[in-house]
């Protein structure tokens, strides 16, 4: 029995000792991150290989390995040796990469075995952040390298050997630590430790509050203050799951005292949420990769998504607008509803940092310097409030929470070098482009249905950042190839990687807001991917039509937002039975049609469009005369 307990004892040392240890650790890599991107970068490799030195030590001591659900000391001195394993293989490559970067010389063999330790170390770390999907993926890719000669068809290359793909994966800055590592340890790093100030400090609690308060009164008013604060959080976390968690704990059990039925009122905040991957001005990690692939400012990627972003929040909260309607709920009484004085007196300053990155960026600084000086001001504004005032711990806590949230990012991102690494080495990313075009026939319609079916079905078990990049490296340019500009090309991946998280039969973030809602997580993801299905045409409209990326002159920019958010009204009727009045079969088919039509290019298919609108509108008011199922409630 003593010895039992000393064990016990000895493991919740153990447990406090890996606590203090990665909070110390996450403190200090945010200070350090902070202060490269005020001051300058370090050298390239270490910039990017202590954030993956940093995530993989962190994963293995907050993430411990267990055998039938138990832990056993050889499972806590298993989760040591990787954790040790990790710094080992960075600390090596940093200190060798002055002399290999320059060096024509064949590597030393303890260069492929440090790079065979890494890829070990770096797959288990993956399957403990972002589970199977994304490892075997990896393992899929290494093999294929290793067995190219025996490949069928156009995957067949001439095979390389284990020394020369872990050497090309390790003492290289385009696998492991690429581009996507890099853009992770620079732009990423630095806008997600300046989100954790937002939001320690008070700006997540004011963005529900300030929705609650604008649109709690209205039909629906829950489910319109979740849509608003959830597009607000999206400005400043950039993650689907984050949003569901920091707003969804809020929103969702208030949509269902409304009268919500618990999988709508998940779905709800599913859609809402993943929104915020593409809700610029600071948009998932890929955004900033995008900028990185396109040679162009993070300001342009920024500004190309505020079209896309406006189309998908509004049709959520039409959607929103119609269940509310047939289902005869209202809002909030005013007695329940926060004053927006009081909020914007206790909590507005928050809105500040946000304001000043819009206006920086605009003004031609750098992502990491914007970051920087937003966190400033975000730490000296809360000193005006005492709701926001902060504290030594407080502020220990937001530089923890920065590190922390970056760590399952930098994994992914690190693992998915390795995909593309391989890519490069086996020249299969031209190939798969060759063929994309060869399967489309040359025709574009077809060569994007294709992309969106590989890009959702690959988005659906992995996250969007390595899916974006993974198929960004191969799909762009075909679709380039075939009329799309670049921007739309990549805008065009971007947004269905960030959909697949939303996509049945593996909607991660609806499950995630399931998991709150105690819904059925089936039922939920199914009426998530209903809310949802303009997020899965928005892309299409602006491949063929980039003004709606504010790509063209004035005009179009205006003619094609016109059209666009007409036709979003329109696939509400169509999807949802009611638009300011209830349609029957008949003319939501109409409206579907017309809808789909006003989102083509062209203004022949505008004026189709607007036509079977009209002529929905006459025959539901002459012949069909829909009623609601209460005509009290009409």
């Amino acid at each position: 029995m003593d010895t039992e307990n000393t064990l016990a004892q000895d493991m919740t040392l153990d447990d406090k000792v890996r606590s203090w240890l990665c909070r110390i650790i996450f403190i200090a890599t945010s200070c350090l991150y902070l202060y490269t991107a005020g001051f300058g970068s370090l050298d390239e490799m270490v910039q990017r290989c202590l954030l993956v030195l940093v995530a993989g030590f962190a994963v293995f001591l907050t993430k411990p390995f267990q055998i039938k659900g138990k832990r056993y000391v050889a499972t806590r001195i298993l989760d040591w040796v990787f954790a040790i394993a990790m710094i080992v293989v960075c600390v090596y490559i940093m200190s060798v990469w002055p002399a290999r970067s320059v060096s024509t010389k064949a590597k030393p063999q303890l260069d492929s075995i440090m790079g065979t330790i890494m890829i070990i170390v770096l797959l288990v770390a993956t399957y403990k952040t972002t589970g199977w999907p994304l490892v075997i993926t990896c393992v899929v890719f290494l093999v294929y390298a290793l067995l190219g000669p025996y490949m069928p068809g156009f995957l067949a290359h001439r095979g390389y050997t284990w020394k020369r793909v872990a050497e090309t994966m390790y003492v290289s800055t385009q696998s492991i630590f690429g581009v996507p590592a890099g853009i992770a340890a620079t732009y990423i790093v630095c806008f997600v430790i300046f989100g954790s100030f937002l939001e320690t400090f008070g700006a997540g609690q004011w963005f529900v509050d300030i929705a609650f308060a604008g649109a709690g009164r209205f039909r629906g008013g829950p489910a319109k203050t979740a849509i608003l604060s959830s597009a607000l959080m999206g400005m400043i976390s950039g993650s689907p799951a984050a949003n569901v968690v920091t707003t969804g704990t809020f929103t969702i059990p208030l949509m269902k005292r409304m009268g919500f039925k618990p999988h709508v009122a998940g779905a709800v905040e599913a859609v809402a949420s993943t929104g915020g991957m593409f809700t610029p001005p600071i948009m998932g990690a890929a955004a900033f990769m995008m900028a990185e692939f396109l040679n162009v400012k993070y300001s342009t990627v920024a500004a190309a998504a505020i079209l896309p972003a406006v189309l998908y929040y509004l049709s959520a909260l039409l959607v929103v607008d119609s269940i509310s309607v047939k289902e005869h709920l209202v809002g909030l009484p005013s007695n329940e509803l926060p004053s927006v004085k009081q909020v914007m007196k206790e909590r507005g300053l928050m809105g500040l940092p946000i304001l000043m990155i819009i206006v920086v960026i605009l003004m031609g600084w750098s992502p990491m310097k914007a970051a920087f000086w937003a966190t400033i001001l975000t730490f000296v504004l809360s000193f005006f409030s005492k709701e926001t005032r902060p504290d030594v711990k407080k502020f220990f806590e937001a530089l923890e929470s920065g590190t922390k949230s970056v760590v399952s990012i930098a994994i992914s991102c690190a693992a998915a070098g390795i995909i593309v690494g391989i890519l490069q080495l086996t020249g299969l990313a031209t190939r798969m482009s060759v063929q994309l075009v060869n399967l489309a026939h040359g025709n574009i319609y077809i060569a994007a249905l294709l992309t969106a079916l590989i890009t959702i079905v690959l988005g659906c078990g992995m996250p969007p950042t390595p899916t974006y990049v993974i198929l960004a490296t191969c799909l762009v340019r075909p679709l380039t190839e075939m009329g799309a500009s670049a921007l739309s090309a990549h805008m065009f991946i971007f947004m269905f990687a960030c959909v697949g998280a939303l996509t049945p039969p593996v909607a991660i973030t609806a499950y995630t807001a399931a998991a709150i809602a105690k819904s059925n997580p089936n039922q939920t993801g199914f009426t998530s991917f209903r809310m949802g299905i303009v997020a899965y045409i928005i892309p299409f409209i602006f491949l063929l039509n980039p003004a709606i990326l504010l790509e063209g002159s004035g005009m179009n920019v205006v003619l094609a937002a016109a059209t666009a958010i007409l036709g979003v009204f329109c696939l509400t009727g169509a999807i949802e039975g009611y638009l300011l009045k209830y349609w029957s079969m008949v003319a939501r088919i109409m409206l579907g049609i017309g809808a789909l039509m006003m989102m083509i290019p062209g203004m022949t298919t505008d004026l189709v469009g607007i036509g079977l609108v009209v002529v929905a509108f006459v025959l539901d008011k002459l012949i069909f005369k829909p009623q609601p199922k209460d005509p009290a409630q009409a």
